[in-house]
């Protein structure tokens, strides 16, 4: 791992991995970013594993001899949050949805992703956030301020992402993917467009994505317009009676572009279109 800065006293560990976790990829296949503060270190996010929150703190410790203070769960799945127990002592933070979903569903995260990785990332202990919020919140983070927004549906329900204004940087999580296609199969499309918009407006010079390598506020801008276009062929297919397999050539072709902006695009737009093909046609009957 190494520590990226892109912006003064905020940093970005960003994985070559664009997939799943692996044995190939040994876990990391996700993002984190840390700020350094006058009173400590924030961490946004832990990476899937105890193994990767221990490297993850390693590399923390390169840069700064500050304590580890707080930790941001972006969002349950567990690639993103398996490696809180490597920052024992720390304050850690998510939505009520994403506290609730660790408590219930942690014992299962490890399995698949020990499963997914052959146990090569060894034994991780579930370690719930000890803070929820339920509304946009404003901290102080040291002499730092951040500001946490929830997408109340966009990639998975329980998202948060941090908005470091004076910086103009924004830790998105799994809501904002660079050049890795988007995962959609935990999804509220509509509510990820309708965050992205809100995002947007922020207008940020720096963006840490879930997944992919960091980039500038266009990205926000980029995604949602992916979402848009797709949205609207699969609902043009829909109504004219076509399944979600029979639309897919045309989102191929009318999405090509695409391919040279999203390594994995080939390998995820099947599984996308069959989710947008099933919001739309949910809509269809609202």
């Amino acid at each position: 791992m190494k520590a990226q800065k892109v912006a003064p006293n905020v940093y970005a560990v960003v994985t070559p991995a664009r997939d799943f976790p692996s044995a190939a990829n040994k876990g990391w296949n996700s993002n984190s970013a840390f700020v350094i503060t006058r009173d400590g270190v924030l961490v946004f996010d832990t990476g899937a594993s105890e193994t990767i929150g221990k490297a993850l703190r390693q590399t923390v410790a390169k840069t700064t001899d500050k304590p580890v203070r707080w930790v941001v769960n972006s969002h349950g799945h567990g690639d993103h949050w398996l490696g809180n127990n490597a920052f024992a002592g720390a304050e850690i933070i998510s939505s009520s949805h994403v506290r609730t979903h660790v408590t219930q569903e942690g014992a299962s995260w490890v399995g698949r992703v020990t499963t997914m990785t052959g146990g090569i990332t060894g034994d991780s202990k579930v370690v719930a956030p000890t803070r929820a919020i339920d509304a946009r919140t404003t901290m102080q983070f040291g002499d730092v301020r951040g500001e946490l927004l929830l997408s109340n549906g966009g990639h998975t329900a329980g998202d948060v992402v941090l908005w470091l204004p004076e910086e103009r940087v924004l830790l998105g999580g799994d809501v904002v993917y660079s050049d890795s296609a988007p995962g959609t199969f935990d999804a509220n499309i509509p509510g990820w467009i309708a965050f992205l918009k809100e995002l947007e407006r922020l207008k940020p010079k720096v963006v840490v994505p879930g997944h992919g390598r960091v980039a500038d506020g266009a990205v926000v801008t980029r995604q949602r317009e992916y979402f848009e276009r797709i949205w609207a062929i699969v609902q043009a297919g829909h109504e004219k009676g076509k399944l979600d397999h029979e639309i897919l050539p045309e989102v191929r072709q009318k999405l090509a572009k695409y391919k040279r902006l999203y390594v994995n695009f080939d390998d995820r737009i099947g599984r996308t279109v069959s989710d947008f093909y099933q919001q739309v046609e949910a809509s269809a009957f609202k």
